[in-house]
């Protein structure tokens, strides 16, 4: 869903991250359940896989918005942001 999105150029949408964020948390709670931690360690462990799955997935999605983007705009040559064209005589 988010490769499409980097593709087509679409705003990629943050509950995406989340999404992938609970997961992350979610794995974290089952593997600590079954290995019968205690019970403050499985709260702090499913927050920091909630933060920690979260802000990979926002990692991943910049380096994949570079690895797709910036050379595109080189080639295309079009390697900074537009500017308003210049108004005849000078004026801004």
């Amino acid at each position: 869903m988010c490769y499409d999105r980097l593709v087509t150029d679409d705003e990629v949408a943050e509950t995406s991250a989340l999404r992938n964020g609970a997961m992350a948390g979610f794995l974290v709670l089952a593997v600590l359940l079954v290995e019968g931690a205690p019970a403050w360690v499985v709260l702090v462990s499913v927050a920091g896989g909630v933060a920690l799955g979260t802000a990979f997935h926002q990692a991943l999605l910049l380096v994949g918005t570079g690895a797709l983007r910036v050379p595109a705009r080189l080639r295309d040559g079009d390697a900074g942001p537009a500017s308003e064209p210049a108004r005849p005589g000078g004026r801004v």
